[in-house]
């Protein structure tokens, strides 16, 4: 793994032994990483990411994706889902994996359910309704965009819009006002069974939170529960959700460790898992046969609609790893499993275990990377135009002006759009 260009990513300036965490503020899976390191006391340093540092962080690690997380001995880590399964076999305290087999499955299958299958809402309700994609993409401009290819603000303000739009939307299959009907839906009806668990409990699955509620985090945080149109539903149909927003965040290492072990999955779970059970495990069929088969669209039937999305290799080695912990479990927990995900789901998990080649040796080390030593999108998507390979060459060779700060209460840390245009004394 090459070590940053010379005034490249930036380096821990003062010998602290923190990790780093290079992000963005409205990131899904930034404040995924973040609640989590929060949660389990892991002390980092943040670096809100310009153009160059995401380049740079992405050849580092071969996904061009936030968060990346640089170890205090240098190496890197990538995926939140990799960093969190490293993290729990690596520092039992405070820990969020359930101990009872058939819980720990449940959970790992909604984190990546939710991680997965929520994206597409989240980035349809972010950048379709024109005042929530004005308040992203002037945030982009100063952010993930400065510093980069020299246009001006306004010219970023466009070109990100309109790539978020063609890459988020309509390569999700969002191409009709029927389909987009479907999207909205999806967040909504997750609200309301979600209202109707979190009034019960603090967590989804109990007095303690474990892999679901980061999964879930992910999305309903930044996303759902800061942009204007999915905040003002969830502020009325789902105010026991915002409460666990805010429960989740400030949630730390004692309160975990003196909460009540876990049991078995609660039984009114059962319609969200179904739910994802029926939806989300057969697209990942569909797209794991897509990719075998090397086409670049899946197509799937949902909601009496045909759909045709980009083929994602990150899904494919998502639905492996759902299919061999489900295959580990008993017999007995394997029933229990169809009961709560429904007999579409769990006939997916009982398939035979085609794992590709490439995708064995995955770890939050060394995610996947393909032989020629590109880099890949989030879902490990290689294809680009030239245009994008183009600002991509020309951005990675860049200095970054980013620094990394510590981001935790108790600190004087202001967001960097705050402080730009911070009212003068």
């Amino acid at each position: 793994m090459t070590e940053p260009r010379e005034g490249g990513v930036v380096s821990h300036k003062d010998g602290s032994s923190d990790y780093i965490v290079y992000g963005m503020m409205s990131s899904y899976f930034t404040k995924k990483l973040e609640a989590y390191f929060f949660s389990k006391g892991i002390d980092y340093q943040f670096l809100e990411i310009d153009a160059p540092a995401f380049m740079q962080s992405g050849a580092i690690m071969g996904v061009v994706q936030f968060p990346t997380v640089k170890c205090p001995d240098g190496s890197w880590l990538a995926d939140t889902s990799l960093i969190m399964d490293k993290f729990e076999s690596e520092m039992p305290q405070a820990a969020i994996r359930p101990k009872n087999p058939l819980t720990a499955f449940c959970s790992h299958f909604l984190e990546d359910a939710f991680d997965e299958w929520l994206w597409a809402p989240a980035l349809y309700y972010r950048w379709v309704f024109a005042m929530d994609a004005e308040r992203r993409r002037e945030e982009f401009s100063y952010g993930i965009l400065a510093n980069g290819i020299g246009f001006p603000r306004w010219l970023r303000k466009i070109i990100v819009t309109w790539r978020q739009r063609k890459t988020h939307v309509k390569e999700n299959g969002i191409t009709t006002p029927a389909h987009a009907r479907h999207i909205e839906d999806r967040y909504i009806d997750t609200v309301d069974m979600l209202q109707s668990v979190l009034e019960k409990r603090p967590y989804l699955f109990g007095e303690r939170p474990c892999e679901a509620d980061y999964g879930l985090f992910g999305s309903m945080f930044p996303h759902f529960g800061c942009d204007p149109t999915p905040q003002e539903i969830m502020h009325v149909r789902g105010p026991h959700l915002v409460r666990w927003l805010g429960r989740l965040w400030s949630t730390r290492p004692g309160e975990i460790d003196a909460a009540e072990e876990l049991s078995e999955p609660p039984v009114d779970l059962a319609p969200l898992m179904r739910k994802m059970g029926e939806e989300y495990l057969p697209y990942l069929r569909a797209n794991a046969t897509a990719y075998a088969a090397n086409n670049s669209i899946t197509g799937y039937h949902l909601d009496g609609l045909d759909w045709e999305v980009t083929t994602a290799p990150y899904r494919v080695y998502c639905l492996v790893q759902l299919q061999k912990r489900f295959q580990a479990l008993s017999k007995a927990d394997q029933q229990r499993c169809r009961e709560l995900i429904g007999d579409t789901g769990t006939d997916v998990l009982e398939n035979l275990i085609e794992c590709p080649e490439e995708f064995r040796d995955v770890s939050a080390v060394q995610p996947y990377r393909p032989h020629d030593g590109a880099s890949l999108g989030r879902l490990w998507q290689k294809e680009k135009t030239f245009l994008e390979n183009w600002a991509t060459d020309y951005v990675v060779s860049k200095p970054t002006k980013a620094v990394f700060e510590t981001k935790r209460a108790g600190t004087d840390w202001l967001p960097i759009y705050f402080r730009k245009y911070r009212a003068k004394k």
